[in-house]
């Protein structure tokens, strides 16, 4: 990709997580495939003559909590827009949305990309609430329409062209998720198309040059399947540039299976959709005690916990993944009152593993956060090994019993051995392994371990292995 500059911006839909639909009061529905088609509709939804939308106040408030997250002006005056064009899942021809005078408008985002060693931000025109379409079903060469995804509530969120690669574009988006999701705003679930990406595309050979002709790709639900999109649709533009063939503004339907795209339309702009004022909504004026609410509710910014994770607790990659994987996750960490190094190690570590394996979140270990916080208190004051913290919270784990009868039944509470007796136990270990300790001598130096072993053996565990090893290389020299 270096001969050419890659240009990226980006619509994304995200379905509102509210309990009606954005102009009835109709289910917001969110899993489709297990609900009987048209069972959640009515007049408003379906488009029938007469009938009149009415705005829900909760899908508002959702979209006010994200323009609020993602840095928005919050206008205290915005409307709704007619956008008309023909399609069978628009029931009526029409689609309720938002161009002219936007609720959220002019924000900037910022997120980490390699791995969270370079921070970048974009900047978004706007972050619009517009109504969703209905579903179309093709099978047995039939075309079904299922109306209860017609006028579920979406936010559409605009950004400018500041994207330069897939990477930036993929790591932007999981930013995105983790906020709608964190915050209850959406699922976001891109099997389940809560979250769809269209995708603009133009290439140029120079940064001085003028943005090249665009090219939409429109709804892509997955991160791989966008990096793909992005990765070949440069490919295509680039082979017709390199062979001076010419091509107009046009929007394309992604064909990933097949790792193409094909023309849907072309020369596509505001113009052709026929925009203008919704007449059945009037103005919609936020009240003060409406704005006060949102300025005043706090919101959980992943970006902010991942560069404080950075740059105070130095976590490595792997922590923050695991850290930040989701909301019940992030917050089980923040919520202990202990050392984050200490709580970070133990639940990146097997707890994070067992839940993998298991399938289930933290909020479902066999344990109490109380009976954590006593293990986390032990490790962080020292008086256990490492060798007998990993063997308790492993038992933890698999038994839920609290580390306190853990460390009476395995007798870790113990009088520790003093430096004699442990100076004794080596001499007495070598001594009956002599010729394990010729092999040593001779150069096999990974026969320390065995000595290690042998000695955490007769010391029942209760000595730190890093201490044995020491005194073992110092007696044999």
């Amino acid at each position: 990709m270096n001969a050419y500059k890659l240009t990226i911006w980006l619509e994304i839909h995200i379905k509102l997580k509210s309990e009606n639909k954005l102009f009835c009061q109709c289910k917001n529905q969110q899993d489709f495939e297990n609900t009987k088609p048209n069972t959640n509709i009515c007049p408003v939804c379906t488009g029938q003559p007469g009938a009149l939308p009415t705005l829900s106040y909760e899908a508002l408030q959702k979209g006010l909590l994200l323009g609020k997250a993602l840095n928005c002006t919050i206008n205290k005056e915005s409307r709704f827009d007619r956008k008309s064009y023909f399609y069978p899942d628009l029931p009526m021809g029409y689609q309720i949305t938002q161009l002219y005078k936007p609720t959220n408008t002019n924000w900037k985002m910022s997120f980490y990309i390699d791995n969270y060693r370079q921070e970048r931000t974009v900047h978004i025109l706007d972050a619009h609430i517009e109504s969703d379409t209905a579903k179309m079903i093709h099978e047995n060469k039939k075309a079904l329409l299922d109306f209860n995804r017609a006028g579920t509530p979406l936010i559409e969120v605009v950004t400018w062209p500041d994207f330069t690669s897939s990477e930036e574009v993929i790591e932007f988006l999981k930013e995105l998720q983790r906020i709608v999701r964190f915050n209850y705003i959406s699922d976001a679930d891109m099997e389940k198309w809560q979250m769809r990406i269209d995708v603009n595309i133009s290439i140029r050979k120079d940064e001085d040059t003028k943005l090249g002709t665009r090219v939409e790709l429109k709804n892509i639900n997955s991160f791989s399947a966008i990096r793909r999109a992005i990765e070949n649709e440069f490919n295509r533009q680039k082979d017709l540039y390199e062979t001076d063939q010419t091509f107009s503004q046009q929007t394309r339907r992604r064909d990933d299976q097949n790792t193409c795209s094909h023309l849907m339309r072309s020369k596509e702009d505001a113009l052709d959709y026929r925009y203008f004022p919704e007449p059945d909504l009037p103005p919609l004026i936020l009240s003060d005690e409406l704005l006060k609410n949102i300025n005043t509710t706090s919101l959980e910014i992943p970006y902010i916990f991942i560069k404080q994770a950075k740059e105070e607790f130095w976590f490595n990659k792997e922590f923050i993944n695991a850290l930040i994987q989701d909301k019940e996750t992030l917050d089980y960490f923040t919520s202990l009152d202990i050392d984050p190094r200490i709580k970070a190690k133990r639940i990146c570590g097997p707890i994070a593993a067992r839940c993998k394996e298991q399938y289930k979140t933290i909020t479902q270990l066999p344990f109490s956060k109380e009976s954590f916080i006593q293990f986390l208190t032990s490790s962080q004051e020292g008086k256990l090994p490492e060798n007998q913290l990993k063997v308790i919270i492993e038992e933890m784990l698999a038994t839920g019993k609290s580390s306190e009868e853990i460390i009476e039944q395995k007798w870790f509470n113990a009088p520790t051995i003093n430096n004699n007796d442990l100076e004794n136990i080596v001499k007495e270990v070598l001594k009956d392994n002599q010729s394990i300790v010729e092999q040593y001598k001779a150069g096999k130096t990974t026969t320390l371990w065995f000595f290690v072993w042998q000695v955490m053996k007769k010391t029942g565990g209760k000595i730190d292995p890093k201490i044995v090893g020491e005194l073992i290389q110092q007696l044999l020299g």
